[in-house]
Protein backbone atom coordinates (compact mmCIF):
# COMPACT_ATOMS: atom_id res chain seq x y z
CA UNK A 1 0.00 0.00 0.00
CA UNK A 2 0.82 3.66 -0.93
CA UNK A 3 1.10 6.16 2.03
CA UNK A 4 0.59 9.79 1.93
CA UNK A 5 3.47 12.35 3.31
CA UNK A 6 1.49 14.42 5.04
CA UNK A 7 2.88 18.02 5.75
CA UNK A 8 4.16 18.93 8.98
CA UNK A 9 3.52 22.36 10.51
CA UNK A 10 0.63 24.51 12.08
CA UNK A 11 -2.58 25.99 10.09
CA UNK A 12 -3.01 29.49 9.82
CA UNK A 13 -6.00 29.28 12.38
CA UNK A 14 -3.62 27.79 14.85
CA UNK A 15 -1.38 31.06 13.86
CA UNK A 16 -3.89 33.74 14.55
CA UNK A 17 -5.04 32.36 17.68
CA UNK A 18 -1.60 32.18 19.37
CA UNK A 19 -1.25 35.88 18.03
CA UNK A 20 -4.36 36.79 19.58
CA UNK A 21 -3.56 34.98 22.75
CA UNK A 22 -0.21 37.24 23.02
CA UNK A 23 -1.79 40.33 21.67
CA UNK A 24 -4.42 40.38 25.04
CA UNK A 25 -1.61 39.41 27.11
CA UNK A 26 0.43 42.41 25.77
CA UNK A 27 -2.46 44.58 25.80
CA UNK A 28 -2.72 44.20 29.79
CA UNK A 29 0.51 43.93 30.82
CA UNK A 30 2.43 46.97 28.80
CA UNK A 31 0.53 49.41 30.79
CA UNK A 32 0.43 47.60 34.24
CA UNK A 33 4.12 47.48 33.85
CA UNK A 34 4.95 51.35 32.52
CA UNK A 35 2.64 52.24 35.45
CA UNK A 36 4.27 50.48 38.13
CA UNK A 37 8.17 52.01 36.21
CA UNK A 38 6.19 55.24 36.93
CA UNK A 39 5.55 55.09 40.14
CA UNK A 40 9.25 53.42 40.75
CA UNK A 41 10.88 56.50 39.62
CA UNK A 42 7.94 59.00 41.41
CA UNK A 43 9.11 56.96 44.86
CA UNK A 44 12.49 57.43 44.13
CA UNK A 45 12.72 61.03 43.15
CA UNK A 46 10.87 61.64 46.18
CA UNK A 47 13.30 59.72 48.52
CA UNK A 48 16.15 61.36 47.29
CA UNK A 49 14.62 65.11 47.34
CA UNK A 50 13.96 64.13 50.89
CA UNK A 51 16.97 62.61 52.00
CA UNK A 52 18.35 66.26 50.33
CA UNK A 53 15.78 68.21 52.36
CA UNK A 54 17.09 66.14 55.97
CA UNK A 55 20.63 67.02 55.24
CA UNK A 56 20.13 70.03 55.27
CA UNK A 57 18.14 70.57 57.89
CA UNK A 58 20.25 68.75 60.03
CA UNK A 59 23.02 71.32 59.15
CA UNK A 60 20.42 73.74 60.20
CA UNK A 61 19.76 71.89 63.66
CA UNK A 62 24.48 71.33 64.24
CA UNK A 63 24.45 75.49 63.66
CA UNK A 64 21.28 76.18 65.70
CA UNK A 65 20.18 74.06 67.86
CA UNK A 66 16.43 73.10 66.08
CA UNK A 67 15.28 72.49 62.74
CA UNK A 68 13.40 75.65 62.80
CA UNK A 69 10.66 77.76 64.45
CA UNK A 70 6.95 75.66 64.45
CA UNK A 71 5.18 75.70 61.28
CA UNK A 72 4.65 74.51 57.89
CA UNK A 73 6.66 75.01 55.15
CA UNK A 74 5.91 74.48 51.27
CA UNK A 75 7.83 73.99 48.46
CA UNK A 76 5.39 73.72 45.66
CA UNK A 77 5.79 72.39 42.14
CA UNK A 78 9.61 73.50 42.69
CA UNK A 79 8.85 76.76 44.05
CA UNK A 80 9.16 77.32 47.62
CA UNK A 81 6.81 79.35 49.66
CA UNK A 82 8.72 82.92 51.63
CA UNK A 83 8.99 80.58 54.47
CA UNK A 84 10.10 77.62 53.48
CA UNK A 85 12.80 80.12 51.80
CA UNK A 86 13.75 81.95 54.85
CA UNK A 87 14.12 78.16 56.73
CA UNK A 88 16.29 76.60 54.06
CA UNK A 89 17.27 79.81 51.34
CA UNK A 90 19.69 77.14 49.45
CA UNK A 91 16.50 74.84 48.54
CA UNK A 92 14.41 77.03 47.24
CA UNK A 93 13.38 75.05 43.91
CA UNK A 94 14.66 71.61 45.04
CA UNK A 95 16.68 70.77 41.89
CA UNK A 96 13.63 71.64 39.75
CA UNK A 97 11.22 69.09 40.93
CA UNK A 98 7.78 69.33 40.06
CA UNK A 99 6.80 67.35 43.36
CA UNK A 100 4.78 69.38 46.54
CA UNK A 101 7.06 69.20 49.76
CA UNK A 102 5.66 70.02 53.20
CA UNK A 103 7.32 70.21 56.08
CA UNK A 104 5.98 70.34 59.32
CA UNK A 105 8.21 70.84 62.47
CA UNK A 106 6.52 70.73 65.78
CA UNK A 107 6.48 72.63 68.44
CA UNK A 108 9.67 71.70 70.16
CA UNK A 109 11.62 72.57 66.74
CA UNK A 110 13.42 69.37 67.20
CA UNK A 111 10.81 67.05 65.32
CA UNK A 112 9.22 67.18 62.05
CA UNK A 113 7.24 65.15 59.34
CA UNK A 114 8.66 66.06 55.34
CA UNK A 115 5.85 65.22 53.07
CA UNK A 116 6.48 64.73 49.16
CA UNK A 117 3.67 64.56 46.77
CA UNK A 118 3.44 64.34 43.28
CA UNK A 119 0.61 65.88 42.06
CA UNK A 120 0.69 64.07 38.39
CA UNK A 121 -0.54 60.92 40.43
CA UNK A 122 -2.25 61.77 43.50
CA UNK A 123 -2.58 65.68 45.27
CA UNK A 124 -3.60 64.43 48.81
CA UNK A 125 -1.76 60.59 48.82
CA UNK A 126 1.44 61.05 49.96
CA UNK A 127 4.38 59.74 47.42
CA UNK A 128 7.07 59.41 50.40
CA UNK A 129 6.68 60.66 54.08
CA UNK A 130 9.41 60.77 56.64
CA UNK A 131 10.55 62.31 59.64
CA UNK A 132 13.68 63.66 61.56
CA UNK A 133 14.67 60.03 62.36
CA UNK A 134 14.69 59.32 58.80
CA UNK A 135 11.90 56.59 59.29
CA UNK A 136 9.82 55.93 56.61
CA UNK A 137 6.00 56.90 57.42
CA UNK A 138 3.88 56.43 54.12
CA UNK A 139 5.24 55.33 50.73
CA UNK A 140 2.42 55.21 47.68
CA UNK A 141 1.51 52.38 46.92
Amino acid sequence: MFQRNRARGYSLVEILLVLAIIGILSGIAIPSYLGQRRRARVIGDAISNAKVVQMALESRKAENGVYGAADTYAWTLGVADAKATALLPALATLGGSKMTYSLVIDASGITYTLTAFDPSLSATIPAYQTNQAGTELARMQ
